[in-house]
């Protein structure tokens, strides 16, 4: 089966904003220029779908990716990327029973975001809510940053390096090998490079800065250590979770049943 993208792009419609069209080797994706259209999508579709990653579209079947940036440059939050993480933190659950979030993790995401202290936020909360949240024996697809700037030499130069970046990554093993561990993850130069976060991702993600600063001081030296670290960080995660959802209980998004 071919790959289908479902991107968060808030630029996509926009001049000089990242786009799909000069693509030859990927089909053309599901593209939400806002992250709440998105949230009510996957939402939806996680809920319903037996395998989070396939999904059908005009009656043909696709195997899915996510590619996620993390803003336009505007300061709504609906426009930010950090809003998705939000969602994936409100749906977070320590046993791993919140089929949003362990489905969410089987499939693999390309974050395409230029600004490498952005990208490191989103990949830093994704580690920590996908590995955090997904049951112990369960795959946890592979996650790639790659900045995809349109200025680049031209659009179309950008939109086909990127899409060669994208094959290439989605045919190699697109899961994680069963002895990976989130601190092999979170340890990526990209991600510890960058452990501070923008003020908009603070106000949507802020729960990330502790854990990741926690992770950092008391970094375990072996397995023992690192399954001990991982149980705390859950369950450190998990009332935090609960904290949040008592002050902020989340709105409903409807049920479609016949959504496939």
């Amino acid at each position: 089966m071919e790959w289908l993208g479902i991107w968060f792009e808030n630029q996509s419609k926009e001049e000089w904003g990242r786009s799909p069209e000069w693509f030859e080797g990927l089909p053309e994706p599901l593209v939400y220029p806002y992250a709440h259209n998105f949230i009510e999508a996957e939402h939806r579709r996680l809920e319903v779908c037996k395998d989070p990653g396939i999904k059908r579209k005009d009656g043909e079947l696709f195997n899915v990716y996510y590619s996620l940036s993390h803003d336009g440059g505007q300061t709504g939050l609906e426009q930010q990327g950090c809003a998705i993480l939000q969602w994936l933190f409100q749906n977070f659950s320590p046993d791993a029973s919140n089929i949003i979030s362990n489905r969410f993790s089987e499939i693999p995401i390309i974050i395409h975001e230029l600004d490498p202290v952005k990208a490191a936020a989103m990949g830093n909360a994704l580690t920590l809510l996908r590995f955090l949240g997904a049951h112990e024996d369960q795959a946890i697809a592979r996650m790639m940053l790659y900045p995809w700037d349109p200025r680049r030499g031209s659009p179309r130069l950008a939109a086909q390096d990127y899409e060669k970046r994208v094959i290439e990554f989605l045919r190699g093993d697109h899961f994680y090998p069963e002895e990976v561990t989130v601190f092999d993850v979170l340890s990526r130069n990209d991600l510890k490079a960058h452990r501070s976060l923008a003020p908009c991702c603070r106000t949507q993600i802020g729960f990330i800065e502790p854990l990741l600063q926690w992770v950092d001081e008391c970094w375990p030296r072996n397995e023992e250590e690192a399954r001990e670290l991982q149980s705390s960080l859950r369950n450190s995660l998990a009332d935090e979770v609960n904290y949040w959802l008592k002050k902020n209980p989340p709105k409903k998004i409807e049920r479609e049943p016949k959504y496939i």
